[in-house]
């Protein structure tokens, strides 16, 4: 079990302060945003995919410390990787690499995984107007 700062690890502050892969990807082919949930959490992932590798992955979101740390953590477990791959990560296997989240924050990891199975799930035409600013939900 990974060090504790209050209530949240380390690698769950580090991904919060210094959060990889945030934005937008340019020219994305699939993406998802999943809005509509009890936590009133926004997140956003889109992927550049050809083939079946992940070339390249972004999340935004507006959430709480565990949620942002958590698409952060999934953008770097999915880098790189096959759709079949990343379409395979498990809440579980997030909250290890984030040194074990608490069971009160379990639905974080629960939603940014099944965020990220409807984006891949989710092609989109690559000529779709695109929102202009990294921080923008449209």
């Amino acid at each position: 079990m990974q060090a504790q700062l209050g209530s949240f690890s380390h690698p769950v502050l580090d991904h919060f302060y210094n959060p990889r892969n945030a934005g937008i990807v340019e020219r994305y082919n699939y993406g998802y945003l999943e809005e509509n949930n009890p936590w009133l959490i926004s997140i956003r992932f889109t992927f550049r995919v050809e083939g079946d590798c992940i070339q390249q992955v972004r999340f935004q979101t507006q959430s709480c410390v565990t949620t942002t740390a958590c698409c952060s953590a999934l953008t770097e477990m999915v880098q790189g990787r096959t759709v079949r791959e990343a379409l395979s990560i498990t809440p579980e296997k997030l909250s290890e690499q984030l040194g074990t989240l608490r069971p009160e924050k379990m639905y974080c990891a629960r939603l940014s995984v099944a965020t990220l199975r409807r984006a891949l799930e989710s092609p989109v035409a690559v000529t779709a107007p695109r929102p202009s600013h990294k921080g923008e939900f449209s």
